[in-house]
């Protein structure tokens, strides 16, 4: 009876840290290369959420504001209350800005130096409209925005690939459900997570742009992630 009492404990516990402490992900697809690769498993964490939001550079787990079968994995860009905006360079090549508060002029804030992304970006770049998202019509040095109070704004690594903040908008905290911190499959690839992370830097006027570059559309590489199925 004590050993079948013991393995009842030992059971209940797993189980307690499986559904309120971590979670295995199962990533799928391919817009967190090069940082993510198709069929990555990680661990993620969900019980600091429950303390603190996550921070910029962090990989998360999210419940995307679409609808959508199975959870996205993104990396944290944009924190709550800051501004943001996302503007061409005179080549067509994306970038992105922020600022704690609101910037005079397209000149303003800090540009982010975004050492994981997968080379040069040109889809998607002109941002950001009321809800975050990118448009055509905005103008080559892109709109500053504010984060809303309770929201994040997250991006793929794969940024010509990605569906993200840029296409369906804010990513509400409710929507974040744990943070990446492991990878331990493949073996010849295990490491912690995030690694680099986004560093600000002081962003010198755009300057003359020349013509707005076109911004095409493709399909957007959602890079989802779900649980490894059960043996």
């Amino acid at each position: 009876m004590r050993d079948i009492g013991e393995l009842v404990v030992l059971a209940l516990v797993i189980y307690l840290v499986i559904t309120f402490v971590v979670q295995t992900v199962h990533v799928e697809g391919q817009s967190m290369v090069p940082t993510l690769h198709n069929n990555d498993l990680l661990v993620a964490d969900k019980i600091t959420l429950d303390f603190q939001g996550p921070s910029r550079g962090e990989i998360v787990v999210i419940q995307p504001p679409i609808s959508s079968p199975t959870d996205f994995i993104k990396r944290v860009i944009g924190l709550p209350g800051e501004w943001i905006r996302i503007a061409p360079d005179a080549k067509g090549i994306g970038h992105v800005y922020v600022d704690r508060h609101h910037p005079v002029g397209a000149g303003g804030g800090e540009e982010l130096r975004e050492p994981y992304v997968n080379g040069l970006w040109r889809d998607e770049v002109q941002c950001c409209t009321s809800r975050g998202q990118a448009s055509p019509t905005l103008p080559p040095s892109g709109h500053w925005v504010r984060i809303p109070a309770r929201d994040y704004f997250v991006m793929g690594d794969n940024r010509n690939v990605s569906e993200d903040s840029r296409t369906f908008g804010w990513e509400p905290r409710s929507g974040i459900v744990a943070v990446a911190r492991f990878r331990f499959w493949p073996l010849n690839r295990i490491a912690t997570l995030p690694g680099p992370v986004p560093t600000p830097v002081p962003s010198a006027a755009l300057g003359a742009l020349g013509a707005l570059p076109m911004v095409r559309r493709r399909r957007r590489g959602r890079h989802s992630m779900g649980r490894p199925p059960a043996p």
